[in-house]
């Protein structure tokens, strides 16, 4: 029996994978010690992310296979254009940032990069290819949301309890599930060309995972 293609692109990037999920970064959002700056830097640049992840995902359902592939696209991007955005905004306010501020936040080089670069594959390629891409990032915060949940530090006096619960919570474990479940079944039949080329989309989600954790970890900004 052939290997799951989500699983063949894990053992794919080696090592790349955990290191996305476990940055300094993480490790503290986690335990609590997170700076409180460090994390404002993060939800403001997540929210212009986010913008560029929906643009991403509203081309990907312009070209889905099926109706019920484009229902499930356009499902997702009501999702968090409605849903996700509007509690990125509510717990923004929590911080002091209000939705006007997240409105005028310049993304720095790396959030710009990124959210360009899930534009771009969906531009270019179809919702296999998209996901590929976007499972870093979508299967990744599920992954940290569930570890996150069971971490000895969390209390109901934990700085970033929601953000916690947020990811690891049933809700945004369903969706993780069918981004993964929705890879394996377009890519049941895809050949090992096809597979060379996922693997090398979803190494470079891994790896703008990592970078996006560090620009916030040291507040990156444009230098000049």
């Amino acid at each position: 029996m052939q290997t799951a293609l989500f699983d063949r692109l894990k053992a794919g990037v080696g090592e790349l994978w955990d290191q996305a999920q476990r940055h300094p970064f993480v490790d503290a959002l986690g335990d609590g010690t997170l700076e409180r700056g460090r994390f404002i830097h993060y939800l403001k640049q997540d929210y212009v992310y986010l913008t560029g992840y929906s643009r991403a995902i509203a081309l990907a359902s312009a070209r889905a296979p099926d109706l019920q592939r484009m229902a499930e696209l356009s499902g997702l991007l009501n999702e968090t254009l409605n849903h996700e955005m509007q509690l990125h905004r509510d717990y923004c306010a929590e911080f002091g940032v209000s939705a006007l501020d997240l409105e005028a936040v310049e993304p720095a080089p790396i959030c710009q990069a990124y959210a360009d670069f899930c534009v771009a594959t969906a531009a270019t390629g179809g919702m296999l290819v998209l996901l590929a891409a976007l499972l870093p990032c979508g299967v990744g915060y599920g992954e940290i949301g569930q570890r996150l949940m069971s971490h000895p530090a969390l209390s109901p006096v934990h700085p970033y309890r929601q953000w916690i619960y947020t990811y690891g919570g049933d809700e945004y474990q369903q969706y993780a599930r069918w981004m993964i479940e929705a890879l394996n079944e377009l890519g049941a039949e895809a050949t090992s060309t096809e597979v060379s080329h996922l693997t090398m989309l979803f190494r470079l989600g891994c790896r703008y995972e990592w970078l996006f954790w560090e620009m916030a970890w040291a507040e990156q900004d444009w230098p000049v």
